[in-house]
């Protein structure tokens, strides 16, 4: 895993801030890489203004709006892919939704399988009946083109996508819908959940300087190679986006495969970036890429679900 990261800094190199240098491993799968960067994802769930703003938002518009979008899908089987999986409680609701009626394979999509195996288990504990099979599978979030046509059988020809928690906005939101949808066979669908804004692009910086984030992120840090004294948490708004990144306290040396990478005091490391879009903009962007699309919103104009056929 610490390769993989090393790997990450070299490909992406750095930008220049002054006469500091600005590193980015800004790859939202890699904040699932080991257990305990998973276990830290899962506390951050029970932040109050994620949990708020983000999980249950999501949880009332897939309750509200789950069955137009079932009869939308159809009754023949299918793969429920459910990317970035944690913990499974919104691929429950969704199943709860099909009231046993249409056959699944449920297949949870995380960097590690910490993640995949937990929420199996969560979804097991149900003991719904219309679950033929559960196929974990293990891979980055932006390296899935081939996630469709492998999880493909005779009895499941058809793949049903669940893209939740703004997994969406950690990426080159282009870059990320032209990867996916390529895995995708015409008939296809993905449900898509994420937040919006109205008014002010980027507000509440504060909120993602909270100490959650430091305790989710520094595992990461770690997996590197740095050590907690070595560098401090920050976030802030850059490039239309948030940004989460440490600070180099002191000069540091990170080695791998005969490589090493030399980092100075004052240099920086984006760990974790959210894009923030307006409702208008998902839109023209999930048209771009799929036959037809459907989008609900909450009343408070935060969070949106669409639904879109390949």
């Amino acid at each position: 895993m610490k390769e993989k990261i090393f790997d990450e800094f070299i490909r992406n190199g750095y930008s220049k801030q002054g006469k500091n240098k600005v590193w980015n491993v800004a790859n939202r799968s890699f904040l699932h890489l080991t257990p305990e960067l998973s276990k830290g994802f899962l506390k951050m769930m029970d932040f109050e203004p994620y949990k708020k703003n983000i999980f249950d938002r999501e949880v009332n518009l897939i309750d509200n709006n789950i069955k137009d979008f079932i009869k939308k899908i159809g009754n023949k089987p299918f793969n429920l892919i459910d990317i970035g999986c944690g913990n499974g409680d919104k691929a429950k609701v969704f199943i709860k939704s099909l009231k046993g009626k249409v056959k699944i394979r449920y297949c949870p999509v995380s960097s590690d399988k910490y993640l995949v195996n937990y929420a199996i288990r969560n979804i097991k504990k149900e003991g719904f009946k219309n679950i033929e099979e559960f196929k974990p599978y293990i891979e980055d979030y932006n390296c899935l083109e081939q996630l469709g046509p492998s999880l493909r059988t005779v009895g499941f020809q058809r793949n049903v996508i669940l893209l939740h928690g703004s997994i969406l906005a950690s990426y080159d939101i282009n870059e990320f819908l032209f990867t996916l949808s390529r895995g995708m066979f015409v008939g296809d669908y993905i449900l898509i959940g994420n937040g919006i804004r109205k008014g002010e692009r980027l507000v509440n910086l504060k909120l993602y300087k909270d100490k959650v984030f430091d305790k989710w992120f520094i595992d990461l840090m770690k997996l590197a190679g740095f050590k907690k004294g070595d560098v401090k948490y920050d976030a802030r708004f850059g490039n239309s986006r948030v940004e989460a990144f440490y600070k180099l306290q002191k000069n540091r040396v990170l080695r791998s495969k005969g490589k090493k990478i030399e980092f100075k005091k004052g240099d920086e490391v984006t760990v974790f970036i959210l894009y923030k879009y307006f409702y208008e903009e998902l839109e023209k962007f999930f048209k771009m890429y799929f036959s037809k699309v459907d989008m609900v919103k909450d009343k408070e104009d935060e969070y949106v679900l669409a639904l879109c056929k390949k």
